[in-house]
């Protein structure tokens, strides 16, 4: 649009990127767009602000945060689609793919996919317009802790009394020391390198990412607890709890250890959700694609299927390849593995 003045994010401009989100009803905090957007492990992105020339008023935003990939064999650099915005004066003016296109073609040739997780507003733009792969139904599994969250929610149900779902404690197998720690050992390379083996497309989420992602993420409050048996790090947990969705939620964001070592990860996730318990939260959420290493630990401490008409909210999965080599592996949905550590909003 001749009007329109395009430009990468940069400190500068970090208000005018705030200011858009402000103006159209979903705030955003200017920490955490410096983390999300300059200072990511790469300290790269593209996130790219449409300005009036004449009144310099924010028409628009599209932005990728740029984050290494597990391709195959191979680790890329790939980017995470997370914030669109179209301020409402220019809506309906094919500002959002002009943006996107603009965004995507700075990004070919250094970035080998863009991936993300388009809400209803957004999603038929992504797929008929940027020609997204649809990878959905976004994972969403749960495990209920007390009835009145649900019952709540039922006219006829209202007058049951809240009743915990998931009374039994914390059983701590001797085996294995749990430690809870913001410091993520060197040894967690390791086991995310085997804890990986069985799938083909991921963030790679080794030890600089974690860092990154759980402990300079600003204006958050991560548990993070590791286990051990005897000296051997075995594989780390980390949950939070949030009020949201008009109750309290507990969220475990990933779980990752030593495959050989199923029974140090049904720790882990036993210690978080009796830890989750005690802050008097009403469910657990978490992101667990049917194939994934953890699927099945998840499923033996009886958490559900979330159907999608009960979710809170709408969201879909989706991914397009730059670099077609990988595009195999990127189309398939039982190549990835997801958490809500790709979350922006947890």
């Amino acid at each position: 649009m001749k009007d329109l003045l395009i430009s990468q994010l940069e400190e500068t401009t970090v208000k005018d990127l705030k200011k858009c989100f402000d103006d159209n009803g979903s705030s955003k905090n200017e920490e955490n767009i410096r983390w999300q957007f300059l200072n990511n492990t790469e300290k790269k992105s593209a996130a790219l602000i449409a300005k009036n020339k004449i009144s310099s008023k924010v028409a628009g935003i599209y932005a990728m945060a740029f984050v290494k990939f597990k391709m195959g064999d191979a680790i890329v650099l790939g980017s995470q689609s997370m914030d669109t915005m179209i301020d409402h004066d220019y809506r309906g003016s094919g500002l959002f793919f002009e943006l996107a296109n603009e965004a995507y073609n700075r990004a070919k040739g250094e970035v080998d996919l863009v991936y993300g997780f388009p809400n209803k507003h957004s999603f038929k733009g992504f797929k008929k317009l940027l020609k997204w792969h649809v990878l959905d139904p976004l994972p969403f599994l749960i495990k209920p802790l007390r009835t009145k969250y649900f019952t709540s929610r039922i006219k006829y149900l209202k007058f049951l009394p809240d009743i915990s779902l998931s009374p039994f404690s914390y059983r701590k197998d001797k085996r294995y020391r749990i430690e809870e720690s913001a410091v993520f050992p060197n040894d967690v390379n390791l086991v995310w390198a085997k804890f990986s083996e069985s799938f083909s497309v991921s963030v790679n989420r080794d030890k600089e990412y974690l860092d990154w992602r759980f402990n300079q993420k600003p204006n958050e409050n991560y548990k993070i607890a590791h286990c051990y048996l005897d000296e051997t790090y075995q594989g780390f947990i980390i949950y939070t709890v949030k009020g949201k969705h008009g109750g309290k939620i507990g969220y475990i964001m990933d779980l990752i250890y030593d495959p050989q070592e199923e029974q140090a990860a049904s720790t882990l996730l036993n210690y978080a959700i009796n830890q989750i318990k005690k802050e008097k939260a009403d469910c657990i959420l978490n992101w667990c694609l049917e194939h994934s290493p953890n699927y099945k630990v998840y499923k033996k401490m009886r958490f559900f299927d979330l159907p999608e008409k009960f979710r809170p909210i709408e969201l879909h999965f989706g991914a397009r390849p730059f670099n077609l080599e990988y595009e195999h592996l990127i189309k398939n949905r039982s190549n990835w593995y997801l958490s809500y550590a790709d979350s922006d909003t947890v």
